[in-house]
């Protein structure tokens, strides 16, 4: 079942988990750092090149319906306190309210890939040969695995509220909120706590915390995933560059020009 949640039919699923990780984590931190809006367009692009090589779609999509849908209602609320404000004006320009999602954007575009072109062996496999604590090696698997089963579980509940003559509209979102919440909301967190828990189970049965362990295959590292990691430190270095070149210095404090 759990093998079943990834994408076997992509490009990236060729390539070793390490190398996938690296970009997540390079990546990640990047983006965390940058806080310049030029530099994170750039590395927004780049990204989202990549994800859209696991060829999900329509995961992407609602993805960044509601990352859009987020931004739409900050930027109306930070309008209306500059109404009664005047100091918050300043920070109500659009290139500076983007700036955090563009971080969160960078960051989904790096980790779904990881999360959705992966196997569960290979994931084992990598992740035990790291010689992890095994406070980190389970609560690691299970994090990495929950992206593709908490991603089933919201359609299975889209498919529950269709069935009982609800539909995920916009009409329905404005003026049925409560409903929505009830119907939604709800279910998914008890469906979120039901996977997290057949998760855990899974890796423990399959030896997590066990010496007596038995890997199926090694995990090495190919031309192309060197070629990966190398493309990914490239485009983070530029990126750092860039946002040196723009404002001096590699982190720009908050509150700062």
């Amino acid at each position: 079942m759990l093998a079943s949640l990834t994408v076997r039919n992509s490009y990236l699923h060729s390539f070793n988990v390490k190398s996938k990780m690296f970009l997540s984590i390079a990546c990640s931190i990047t983006a965390l750092t940058l806080s310049s809006f030029y530099p994170l367009c750039l590395l927004f692009v780049l990204t989202i090149s990549y994800a859209m090589l696991m060829k999900r779609y329509r995961v992407l999509m609602v993805s960044y319906f509601f990352m859009a849908l987020v931004m739409a209602i900050s930027y109306m609320c930070i309008g209306v306190i500059a109404l009664y404000i005047p100091q918050v004006k300043e920070s109500a320009q659009l290139s500076l309210m983007s700036v955090p999602f563009l971080r969160g954007a960078c960051v989904m575009n790096a980790v779904l890939p990881l999360t959705l072109t992966i196997r569960v062996q290979d994931l084992l496999t990598t992740l035990s040969n790291m010689h992890l604590p095994f406070i980190i090696y389970l609560p690691g698997a299970v994090m990495i695995r929950f992206v593709p089963a908490f991603i089933k579980d919201i359609k299975q509940i889209f498919e529950a509220m269709k069935i009982r003559g609800f539909e995920f509209t916009l009409k329905n979102i404005l003026f049925h909120p409560v409903l929505l919440i009830r119907m939604s909301f709800s279910p998914l967190v008890f469906m979120s706590l039901r996977s997290s828990e057949d998760l855990g189970i899974a890796c423990e049965l399959k030896g997590i915390g066990n010496n007596s362990q038995v890997n199926m295959k090694k995990q090495s590292l190919h031309t192309k995933d060197y070629a990966l990691m190398s493309i990914a430190l490239i485009v983070c270095i530029v990126c750092i560059c860039m946002q040196y070149k723009l404002t001096g210095t590699l982190i720009k404090m908050a509150g700062h020009p």
